[in-house]
C-alpha cells in the first residue's frame, strides 16, 4: 500500500494525485479549508517572529545595564583623577557601594538597588562636572544617553527601543560574517559583510578577509580628535584612525578594492562642538598634517553636500530632513566647517598630498588607478541617514563588482 504524500505551499496543498471532487460544493468546501489552513499558518509564523523579536530585545537589556555600569564606574573613577568632589556627602556611600560591587562582581549585571544609587549619583553636580570633562579619560559615547534613562530602564516592563539597541555598545572581537539579500531593480543581490574589530590586537586578523573583497567600509570616528587610545594613552585616537586609513588605502593587496569612507558619529561631533571642544588644537600639535583650522573656509558646494546628508533631531527624538532653506540656520556653522575640514584631511591622504607613514615600497602614479575612495557623512544611530548612505553604497558596490569581472 502506497503512502499518501501531502505538500503544502503558499498557494495551497497538493497530494500525489490530481484533486477530484464529486460535486462543486465539495470542491468549494475543500478550497475554503485550504485557505483557512494557509491563513492559520501565516498567522502562526507571524506570532512566532514576534516572539523571537521580543526575546532578542529582552536579551539586549543585559548589555544595556552593562553599558550603564561601565559608564558610571569610569566616571566615578575619574573623580579622584580630576580632583572633583561630590556635591552631596550622602552620595559618597553610594559611590563606594557601586565601586565595591563592580570590583567584586566583575562583568555581572547591575541589581535594581545599584541602579537606584546610580540614578541619584548621576544627578550630583560633581558627577556632572566630571562627565563634562570626559574627553580627558575613556568613556563610551552612549554613557549620557543611558544614564539619563536609568529610571526607565529600572522598570520591570522595560523593553529596549530601536534607539536603545543602536546606542548599546558591545566590543567587536574576532570576525563576524553577516549575509543578507538586497533588492536592486527588483532582483535580489546577495551581500556578505565581514565585521572586524578596530583595536590594535584585532588588526592582525584583517588579512583573513582580504581575499575576494569587493569594497571596504571604513568607519572613522570624526569626534575622537580630543581622545587617546585605550591601548596607548599617549596616542591621539583620530591620528591613529588617519594612519590606519592610509595603510589600508596603500595596501598592495587592496590595490583593486575601493573604500567607502564613513565619517561617523556626526551627532557626537555636534555635541562636542556645542560644548566648545574644537578640532583646532590638532593644528598646533600636528601642523604638518592638519592645515590651519581657523583659516579654513568650506566652499558653498561643500556646505550643501554636508547639509543634504545631515538630519537634525526633532523634539520627540525622531529624525527629519530639513528643507534646504532652513538647513543652514538649524545646523551649527562650526559643525559644517569641522565636518568638511575632516573630509579634506582624508582626501589629502587619498591624493597623496599628506603622507603620515612613508612606505618602503614605492607608490607609482597608477597605483590607485583601479580603485577609488567615496566618502559619506554618517550618524550610525540615525536610521534615515544610514538608509540613504547604504542605498548609495549598494549601487556603488554592485558597479565595482561588475567592473572587476569586466562585465561593464
Amino acid at each position: 500500500m502506497t503512502e499518501e504524500i501531502m505538500a503544502c505551499y503558499g498557494g495551497g496543498c497538493y497530494g500525489n494525485d490530481p484533486l477530484y471532487f464529486d460535486s462543486q460544493e465539495e470542491e468549494r468546501l475543500a478550497r475554503m479549508r485550504n485557505k483557512q489552513l494557509t491563513k492559520a499558518l501565516k498567522e502562526y509564523r507571524h506570532q512566532e517572529l514576534k516572539k523571537l523579536k521580543l526575546l532578542e530585545r529582552q536579551g539586549k537589556i543585559l548589555d544595556i545595564r552593562r553599558n550603564i555600569k561601565q559608564s558610571i564606574v569610569v566616571i566615578l573613577g575619574a573623580l579622584e583623577q580630576l580632583a572633583i568632589s561630590l556635591e552631596h556627602e550622602s552620595n559618597v556611600k553610594r559611590m563606594h557601594n557601586i565601586l565595591q560591587e563592580a570590583s567584586s562582581q566583575g562583568d555581572a549585571a547591575l541589581t535594581d538597588e545599584l541602579l537606584a544609587d546610580i540614578e541619584v549619583l548621576w544627578r550630583d553636580a560633581g558627577v556632572q562636572e566630571c562627565y563634562s570633562r570626559s574627553y580627558e579619560y575613556q568613556l563610551i559615547d552612549s554613557a549620557k544617553y543611558f544614564l539619563d534613562k536609568v529610571e526607565e530602564i529600572r522598570r520591570p516592563d522595560y523593553l529596549p527601543s530601536d534607539q536603545d539597541i543602536l546606542r548599546c555598545r558591545v566590543l567587536t572581537t574576532g570576525i563576524h560574517h553577516i549575509e543578507f539579500d538586497v533588492h536592486d531593480a527588483g532582483h535580489p543581490v546577495s551581500f556578505s559583510v565581514f565585521d572586524v574589530g578596530g583595536q590594535r590586537g584585532e588588526r592582525r586578523k584583517w588579512i583573513q578577509v582580504f581575499d575576494s573583497v569587493v569594497a571596504i567600509l571604513f568607519l572613522a570616528d570624526v569626534s575622537s580628535y580630543e581622545q587617546t587610545l585605550r591601548e596607548d594613552q599617549t596616542k591621539n585616537r583620530f591620528m591613529e584612525a588617519l594612519e590606519i586609513f592610509e595603510q589600508v588605502w596603500k595596501n598592495r593587496f587592496l590595490k583593486n578594492v575601493s573604500i567607502l569612507l564613513f565619517m561617523n558619529k556626526m551627532d557626537v561631533l555636534a555635541e562636542k562642538i556645542q560644548r566648545g571642544r574644537s578640532i583646532s588644537a590638532l593644528t598646533d600639535k600636528y601642523p604638518e598634517v592638519f592645515p590651519n583650522y581657523e583659516k579654513f573656509i568650506p566652499s558653498s558646494s561643500e556646505k550643501i553636500e554636508f547639509l543634504d546628508s545631515y538630519y537634525k533631531p526633532e523634539g520627540d527624538g525622531r529624525k527629519r530632513r530639513n528643507s534646504r532653506g532652513s538647513k543652514s540656520a538649524d545646523v551649527n556653522p562650526d559643525l559644517i566647517k569641522t565636518a568638511v575640514y575632516v573630509k579634506h584631511i582624508f582626501m589629502k591622504i587619498v591624493k597623496g598630498e599628506v603622507v603620515l607613514n612613508p612606505t618602503v615600497q614605492k607608490i607609482s602614479k597608477d597605483w590607485h588607478q583601479n580603485h577609488s575612495c567615496e566618502y559619506f557623512y554618517t550618524c550610525a544611530v540615525d536610521t534615515n541617514n544610514i538608509q540613504r548612505v547604504l542605498d548609495g553604497c549598494r549601487t556603488l558596490i554592485i558597479r565595482k563588482h561588475l567592473e572587476r569581472f569586466g562585465i561593464i
